[in-house]
């Protein structure tokens, strides 16, 4: 199988290529060998690739729903004794103790871990741009960056060298990662994706695991197969009604869909994000959706501060006992950002911790009761354009905690607040810039609708299939199927 014909199919095609024996497991680990090797020197996506699981690509059987495809995950633990370096100074050597559920049950559909991906340092900064391993590209436009935390999953998508790639979000980092790179990027509804056995949800319930896709059908396949409790959840949310995939097989009528172009954090929209996202509504409205502008009434300096103290808190609790594991002074190896959100999140006291939470429980009755009026909310997925490499340094000398979520504020103006209040949001390719650069559009359902999600993004895709690339954006400049 040639690199071209390689990348032209998602991970669905090449399943089913392999169930009617037309390519071999073999033939896609070579693909990916060859993809990181013509495309990885101009990106830095793939930290490494594994060769035993290359080699078990030879034995991998085809009777499960993606037997034989390979994947590649976060440089965060997901697989027991892989390495897991957060992207940071304070981690090299460190590995993954035991596999993530979700990931137990992706793998025995037959996904094969071939390797990790780049992460922002502990998942905290705006930039893929680690004091570890470096600066990660954007295959649309090498100078320009991809977002975090999930960066390298998202380039090594867009530029072809695996059909999807596995991802995180606590604030934005796989829709963020999604909308820069040109890509289909769900967080799930909290407790959709098991945090077992870390956490019922890590993060206090901000974060939860997926994976980044170029297509709706893979983004529902792969859902169906690791959603779902584990034993001993604190969250055990309804299971669907139906399969994912089935749910895409239908199309939606007369959805009520809020339009929000409105900055919540005052930070400036791109014009040309606030462009593409009313384009998007006008898609939404010629298929006979409803559509208005509305947007929710919450305060946002409240939340800000919430998220300061949560995630302050949550670097105070866990960072020194990773620094005795790897016999490491956290003032000399973690990075700037980093430092300053651990050093801040020392002075916080339990009672800002339950205050904190308390606004989270506040915005969330609020959001809820705003969402029940409708359907859908779209807003942009980023208020910006990917931004060139350095512009937000994370390891810039002088950055406090302030610092740190001004440089997030400008990516994570619409996404955050979903973290919060665990409703699902996905960020869809529906933009392009002046100069070629992705713009992703967010949609948000109510708590548990994932099928809306991804019914409704399904309905756009079709309007799009068989125009050259994802829905129709063609090629980055750096790709695999170009060599």
């Amino acid at each position: 199988m040639r690199l071209d014909e390689y990348t032209a199919h998602d991970g669905t095609g090449l399943a089913r290529l392999l169930a009617k024996g037309e390519i071999t497991p073999r033939e896609l680990g070579r693909c990916v060998e060859e993809a990181v090797a013509a495309v990885n020197p101009a990106l830095n996506a793939v930290i490494e690739l594994y060769p035993d699981a290359l080699d078990s690509l030879a034995e991998a059987g085809t009777a499960t729903p993606f037997g034989g495809i390979p994947t590649l995950t976060k440089d965060f633990p997901i697989e027991a004794g892989r390495p897991a370096e957060f992207g940071s100074r304070l981690a090299p050597g460190f590995r993954a103790g035991h596999d993530a559920v979700y990931w137990m049950r992706l793998r025995a559909a037959g996904l094969v871990n071939a390797g990790r991906t780049a992460s922002s340092e502990f998942g905290v900064p705006a930039a893929t741009e680690s004091p570890l391993y470096g600066a990660t590209r954007n295959p649309w436009n090498p100078a320009r960056g991809v977002a975090g935390s999930s960066g390298g999953a998202a380039a090594a998508v867009a530029a072809g060298i695996v059909p999807f790639a596995q991802g995180s979000d606590g604030g934005g980092s796989i829709r963020n990662p999604a909308a820069f790179c040109g890509l289909i990027g769900l967080k799930p509804s909290r407790g959709r994706v098991t945090g077992s056995p870390n956490a019922n949800a890590p993060l206090l319930g901000l974060a939860t695991a997926f994976m980044l896709t170029r297509s709706v059908r893979d983004t529902a396949a792969l859902l169906d197969l690791c959603h779902g409790p584990d034993a001993g959840d604190g969250y055990e949310i309804a299971a669907p009604a139906v399969p994912y995939l089935d749910v895409i097989e239908h199309r939606p009528k007369g959805l009520r869909i809020a339009l929000c172009t409105q900055s919540w954090s005052g930070v400036q929209i791109d014009p040309e994000v606030a462009a593409a996202t009313r384009s998007a509504a006008e898609r939404f409205a010629t298929l006979g959706h409803h559509v208005e502008e509305a947007s929710p009434d919450f305060d946002y300096p409240a939340f800000l501060q919430a998220q300061k103290v949560i995630w302050a808190a949550d670097a105070a609790a866990h960072m020194p006992a990773m620094a005795r594991q790897m016999n490491r002074a956290l003032e000399e190896a973690l990075g700037a950002s980093v430092y300053a959100l651990y050093r801040w999140g020392l002075g916080i006291s339990g009672a800002q911790l339950i205050d904190a939470l308390a606004v989270y429980d506040r915005v969330t009755r609020q959001l809820g009761r705003f969402i029940a009026g409708y359907d859908l909310l779209l807003t942009p997925t980023s208020a910006m354009l990917p931004e060139p490499i350095g512009t937000f340094d994370p390891d810039r000398p002088g950055i406090d905690v302030d610092g740190v979520f001004d440089d997030l504020a400008p990516k994570e103006t619409f996404t955050a607040l979903f973290n919060a209040t665990g409703q699902p949001a996905i960020s869809l390719p529906l933009g392009r810039s002046r100069d070629g650069l992705p713009i992703g559009i967010q949609l948000v359902a109510r708590f548990g609708r994932e099928d809306l999600l991804l019914a409704a993004a399904r309905q756009i895709e079709e309007e799009v299939e068989g125009a050259p690339g994802i829905w129709g954006q063609g090629r980055p400049a750096v790709h695999a199927g170009n060599f």
